[in-house]
């Protein structure tokens, strides 16, 4: 019987001193959720969030700098992390994959333009809304043709009495010349009307140049402003419409524009994604809200506008492969940490205001 209870004790202290499974953990590489210095430092909301997690959960770990998010799925089908941290969105194309955790981050996919500023920027805005006008713009131009032919027509000397007067319009250029300058009212006064005819000519085109000068003017002013506002307010998914798009591979963005059918150009990270945009090679840039605040703020501020508002509220979560037995523990640990309102001023320090 000792015997038995020795053998027995051995076998426990052998299996107490087996050393705890090191933790294999994916961090998805994207600012300023999830990256590692150039000393391989890891650094992030995430990859702190994670640490206080790991320590309450006395968990024993080792992180790894995952660059694509398919190789962060893949991995996790396949056994090779046993989580996932970073700006991993919360979508139902990743929900067929794998497991997530408790909501990490609040986030939304959003959409990034480029900023309009500078004097090639107004008089491109400038010729767009110009553009929209070519009616009014049309007609008040066929007007001020059909006045000047018609000042030449009465004003034109005659064969057998030629002017004798300098001022006196005596060209078909010189009668559009003085139908320029009466809309313009500019007045030079160095060619004007000397008959009837033209001079009544003349104040049926004043009168006429000043409601079409008013009419471009207002609106030419109100469309500019509305496209001010449009490029102010909250981005819509009907702002899409017709546009160039780019999105990082595999991100929350590129889901979001495939399940909208939308067509859109798949770049390899964020980083280059907004470098297309900012040399014009694309229109917009779709991806999580949090990094593109993120990288616009600390790389592109002054050519790139900030997101504002979300084409679809999300969350970020951490991923897991399918019946992990980290789950219970991880949400548990999760709901604790997250309502501390000490971690949620760290979170805003490297997010924002979460609010």
């Amino acid at each position: 019987m000792a015997a038995v209870v020795g053998a027995m004790f051995w076998i426990g202290a052998a299996r107490c001193a087996e050393p705890v499974r090191l933790l294999q953990i994916a961090v998805y590489d994207v600012e300023p959720y999830g990256s590692a210095d150039p000393n391989g430092l890891f650094k992030g909301v995430s990859v702190d969030l994670w640490r206080r997690v790991a320590e309450d959960l006395h968990l024993n770990y080792r992180l790894v700098l995952v660059p694509r998010m398919d190789d962060v799925l893949q991995g996790l089908e396949h056994g090779q992390y046993d989580a996932a941290i970073g700006a991993i969105t919360v979508t139902p194309e990743r929900l067929v994959r794998v497991d997530f955790s408790y909501p990490a981050h609040r986030s939304g996919v959003a959409v990034a333009f480029l900023k309009g500023t500078g004097p090639m920027a107004a008089l491109t805005s400038y010729g767009l809304v110009a553009s929209t006008l070519g009616e009014l713009i049309g007609l008040t131009l066929l007007l001020l043709v059909a006045m000047g032919v018609m000042m030449w027509f009465f004003e034109r000397p005659r064969r057998n009495a030629p002017s004798k007067v300098a001022s006196a319009v005596t060209s078909l250029h010189e009668g559009i010349y003085c139908a320029v300058v009466t809309m313009t009212t500019v007045g030079y006064g160095d060619k004007t009307p000397s008959t009837r005819i033209g001079r009544f000519i003349a104040v049926v085109w004043m009168m006429a140049s000043l409601v079409l000068i008013s009419l471009l003017s207002t609106t030419l002013v109100s469309q500019m402003t509305a496209a001010k506002v449009h490029e102010d307010r909250i981005a819509r998914f009907a702002d899409l419409e017709g546009i160039r798009l780019a999105a990082v591979a595999d991100s929350s963005g590129a889901e979001y524009l495939d399940s909208q059918h939308v067509g859109y150009t798949k770049l390899p990270d964020l980083k280059q994604a907004l470098a297309a945009l900012a040399k014009g090679e694309t229109d917009a840039v779709v991806n999580s809200v949090g990094a593109l605040e993120y990288l616009i703020s600390n790389r592109f501020q002054g050519v790139i506008s900030m997101p504002r508002g979300l084409l679809q509220p999300a969350y970020m979560a951490f991923a897991l492969p399918r019946g992990s037995a980290l789950k219970h523990d991880l949400d548990r640990a999760l709901v604790r940490i997250t309502a501390d309102p000490e971690w949620r001023a760290v979170e805003a320090s490297y997010l924002g205001s979460t609010d």
